[in-house]
């Protein structure tokens, strides 16, 4: 079976004997004959045979690789952000932020650019931005820098205040489960560390959660 987390910016694809293909979205949407058996993400809602739920894929995913009974696990993509809270192997708790601590990925990424900002070199920065949305988040970026702060100082500074708004996002847990794309980036990563421990999963966990999930349901024309 084919597999698809169809994100607002990449789309990873999970083809048989496990190659991962990882693309952008618009290259993904503007191929009109791309369908998949399973998938997850509003980018591929009408282009496969079973879709699922990103929080289901997210737990199912997160299950599967985590072998602790009780854990927190946070998933950050370019437009959202979203939790589970897991006790005893099962959902007690979850939320999805599409507004304040939305946008966080695409942010980061878009920063990331503009500035030619390296985040594996980024040393993280011990003071916040006090801010709760990745898009108005940026104003006061350009307030730190017109306050002679550099450029990545200042973005250093505004990770950390979306790594504290998403540890709050997350019930304040002193263990946290990070997937999505910025479990790849290092100061961001290090910067979480500051308020918990964090576990990076890595991109591909709502993958693993529709392989978990397919292996229990018939999808239509397999």
């Amino acid at each position: 079976m084919i597999y698809c987390d169809g994100g607002s910016t990449y789309t990873k694809i999970l083809y048989p004997h496990g190659k991962l293909e990882i693309i952008p979205t618009q290259e993904m949407l503007r191929d009109k004959t791309r369908r998949f058996d399973i998938a997850t993400g509003h980018a591929a809602k009408n282009r496969c045979g079973l879709y699922v739920n990103e929080l289901m894929a997210l737990a199912h995913g997160t299950l599967s690789l985590v072998k602790e009974d009780n854990f927190t696990v946070v998933d950050i993509g370019s437009r959202d952000t979203k939790y589970i809270v897991i006790r005893d192997r099962k959902v007690i708790s979850l939320d999805w932020n599409t507004s304040c601590g939305g946008n966080l990925g695409f942010t980061v990424e878009l920063l990331g650019r503009y500035y030619g900002l390296d985040y594996s070199e980024l040393s993280p920065s011990r003071e916040k931005i006090q801010v709760t949305c990745g898009l108005l988040g940026m104003e006061k970026i350009f307030d730190e820098i017109n306050k002679g702060c550099s450029p990545a100082e200042s973005v250093a500074k505004f990770l950390n205040g979306m790594a504290f708004h998403t540890y709050q996002f997350c019930q304040s847990p002193s263990l946290l489960y990070l997937s999505g794309g910025l479990a790849e980036n290092s100061c961001f990563v290090q910067t979480l560390n500051q308020y918990c421990e964090v576990r990076p999963l890595g991109r591909d966990i709502l993958l693993r959660g529709l392989v978990e999930i397919g292996k229990s349901k018939a999808v239509p024309g397999t």
